[in-house]
């Protein structure tokens, strides 16, 4: 059983075909969000290694885009590529939910049928690269053009991964597939689809009432404006000026706060501003969340990747010809405590040899955070940074400004959140202060 009607023309079209006339590769890749294709790094390696557009081709027009985020083969083998040519196109609803024997649906263009083909398979389970996982179904067949396609969920009504390879190419074994969950955070695909989502409800509009339950952002029935994570950062002017001090003078920096203080945002804010102010291209800044890193290895991988590698035994020639000067280590305390957290620890204090700044983020300070999991309560990052730059909460100016950032354009009295914001607080919190306080005239109501 396949997808409605509704969502699987919408499915289609969200797919273009792509192809570097250069080689005659093809492929497949998808909208996201407005603007951005996701498809995988395999079909795009040659316009990567020689700078060429990609042709983006779909409903007989044919413009071009350029690659934005490369993630190189064989994991995750991922590319990220922005067209602004094409306006008003629809994107797809990712979502990372799958179970074993769910129904899976997917449209490319192969080689067969370079016009678009549809394929249904059925989630058999993981695959260990010893890199990552890929998902692996079976049941269908996955021709050569279809790297790249989005893999439809039927159970959730969202794709949750791009088909990467086939099992058979003549048969019905079907193939695997990149988890959408391998796109790296600092790209936010999950703050891009929310804000489309909800400016547009046309995937939304095609689910099933139980299917848009699972929607992360759809719990609140009544579309509380108070609900989600900032777009951007407010009232942190003073901190990020103190953190490009402190890079400035080639020292290390630490970022402490309690959940929901906006360090991540800041991350993301601090990125671009140091690539504008000290002119470092992306690959020379590199972002780690220690939420998805469980040991030195994986650690090491995820900087390989960042550099266009592939093995972790690769590091330590791509540091010595290829620069980084930065790396953002956010949710340092997600790391794995132990042996294995000691050992990353120790690792990444010795990239100062290497002249490679750190900007560490954690609720606690590092010295408290760390010294119990050291066998000589002694830490790795103590002394780190003898002045963390601490993220208190926002005072009422900003407070102010993010309630009336959210309520924009609707209408509903702003006075009503008034002794909510004339204190200082921390994002989070006055966000969920203010969720309540929304739905009590509504319930009021009811």
């Amino acid at each position: 059983m396949g997808p409605s009607q509704d969502l699987n023309d919408l499915l289609r079209r969200c797919t273009v075909r792509l192809c570097i006339p250069q080689d005659g590769s093809q492929g497949t890749g998808f909208w996201v969000a407005p603007g951005l294709l996701l498809t995988c790094a395999h079909v795009v390696e040659t316009a990567q290694a020689r700078s060429l557009p990609v042709e983006i081709a779909r409903d007989g027009r044919t413009v071009s885009g350029r690659i934005v985020a490369f993630f190189a083969k064989p994991y995750p083998d991922l590319a990220l590529l922005r067209c602004d040519e094409l306006q008003n196109h629809p994107c797809v609803y990712l979502n990372p939910d799958i179970a074993l024997r769910d129904s899976l649906y997917s449209y490319g263009f192969t080689d067969l049928q370079p016009n678009g083909d549809s394929a249904t398979f059925e989630y058999e389970g993981p695959t260990d690269t010893g890199s990552g996982s890929l998902l692996k179904f079976k049941e269908g067949q996955s021709r050569p053009g279809l790297s790249g396609a989005p893999l439809l969920n039927l159970r959730t009504g969202g794709v949750c991964g791009v088909v990467k390879t086939s099992r058979d190419r003549d048969g019905d074994l079907g193939g695997r597939a990149v988890p959408i969950t391998c796109v790296p955070p600092e790209h936010d695909l999950a703050a891009l689809q929310q804000s489309y989502h909800q400016q547009n409800d046309d995937w939304l509009g095609c689910l099933s009432d139980e299917q848009r339950r699972r929607v992360p952002w759809q719990t609140a029935p009544s579309s509380n404006p108070f609900y989600g994570e900032s777009p951007t950062l407010l009232g942190r002017n003073e901190e990020l000026r103190r953190i490009l001090e402190k890079l400035q003078a080639n020292s290390h920096c630490s970022i402490v706060g309690p959940p929901g203080s906006g360090k991540t945002l800041l991350l993301q804010e601090l990125r671009q501003q140091v690539k504008s102010q000290f002119k470092w291209r992306d690959q020379e800044i590199c972002y780690l969340d220690f939420r998805q890193i469980n040991s030195l290895n994986e650690l090491k991988q995820g900087i390989v990747q960042h550099l266009h590698g592939e093995r972790p035994n690769e590091i330590r020639s791509l540091l010595q010809h290829k620069p980084l000067q930065l790396l953002l280590l956010d949710n340092l305390g997600g790391m794995e405590t132990g042996n294995q957290g000691l050992r990353m620890r120790r690792w990444l204090r010795g990239l100062e040899q290497c002249h490679i700044r750190l900007v560490a983020v954690s609720n606690e300070r590092l010295e408290i955070l760390f010294r119990k999991d050291d066998p000589t309560r002694d830490s790795p990052f103590a002394g780190l940074d003898s002045s963390p730059i601490e993220l208190s909460p926002l005072a009422p100016a900003f407070c102010h400004q993010l309630v009336q950032q959210r309520l924009m354009g609707m209408a509903f009295d702003i006075a009503l959140f008034e002794d909510l914001y004339s204190v200082p607080r921390q994002p989070r919190d006055l966000l969920h202060q203010c969720i309540a306080r929304y739905e009590e005239p509504r319930q009021h109501r009811s």
